[in-house]
C-alpha cells in the first residue's frame, strides 16, 4: 500500500486532528483503531488497523457501519478497481450489508493465512471521503462465528454535538497556547 501524502498541515489541521485522535478510544481486545489526514482538498482519508494483540478469536472478516445511505468513495479494493486499500491480496473490501446503520464497508479475508490472528495487529486499510469524522460502529467476526463490536473514528453524516467541538477546540487551544508559549521560551533563552 502506498504511503499517504506527507505534508506539514497548518496549525488549525494539527490541533482538529489531535483532538479526534484524543478522542479515539485506547486499544482493547480485538478494536479497531481508526485515524484520519486531512488532504487539502475537502477530502479526509481515513486509516484503520485491527488490533487483536489480546483477542479471543481470529478475525476473519470486519466491517464499519455508516448513518448515511450510499458512502462517497467506490467500496472495493483497489485491487478489483475500487477506492479502498486493504493490506495485502489476501484481504478483500466491497460494500457491506449493515447490522444496525444505513450502509457498511466490509473487509473479509480470502484466506485463513490472511486472517487477523489472535496476538496480532493489521494495518493498511484505508479509504478516502469527503464526509466529515464522528463516531461509527464497527463488528468483528471469526470464521466460526464468533463477534465483538465497539466504535471507532469514521466518516459521518451526523454533526457533533456543539459541545463535542467546543471541548476539541479548547483542547486544541491549549495545546496550541502551550506549543506557542514553549517556542516563545525556547527563544528568548537563544
Amino acid at each position: 500500500m502506498p504511503n499517504p501524502p506527507q505534508h506539514r498541515p497548518s496549525l488549525l489541521h494539527s490541533l482538529i486532528l489531535g483532538s479526534a485522535l484524543l478522542a479515539a478510544s485506547p486499544s482493547a481486545p480485538g478494536e479497531v483503531t481508526g485515524s484520519f489526514i486531512l488532504n487539502g482538498d475537502g477530502t479526509i482519508t481515513y486509516f484503520y488497523e485491527v488490533n487483536n494483540l489480546t483477542g479471543a478469536f481470529d478475525i476473519s472478516l470486519w466491517s464499519l457501519e455508516f448513518d448515511f445511505l450510499t458512502p462517497d468513495w467506490d467500496t472495493l479494493d483497489t485491487f478489483s478497481g475500487g477506492e479502498v486499500s486493504v493490506p495485502n491480496s489476501l484481504w478483500f473490501a466491497d460494500a457491506g450489508i449493515p447490522v444496525s446503520g444505513a450502509s457498511a464497508q466490509d473487509f473479509l479475508s480470502l484466506d485463513p493465512a490472511g486472517d487477523v490472528l489472535a496476538g496480532a495487529v493489521l494495518a493498511g486499510f484505508s479509504f478516502t471521503s469527503s464526509l466529515p469524522p464522528g463516531r461509527v460502529t464497527y463488528h468483528e467476526f471469526s470464521a466460526t462465528g464468533d463477534s465483538v463490536s465497539g466504535t471507532t473514528i469514521g466518516p459521518t453524516a451526523v454533526v457533533p454535538e456543539a459541545s463535542t467541538w467546543v471541548a476539541a477546540l479548547a483542547l486544541g487551544t491549549v495545546a496550541g497556547s502551550l506549543v506557542l508559549r514553549r517556542r516563545q521560551q525556547t527563544s528568548t533563552l537563544s
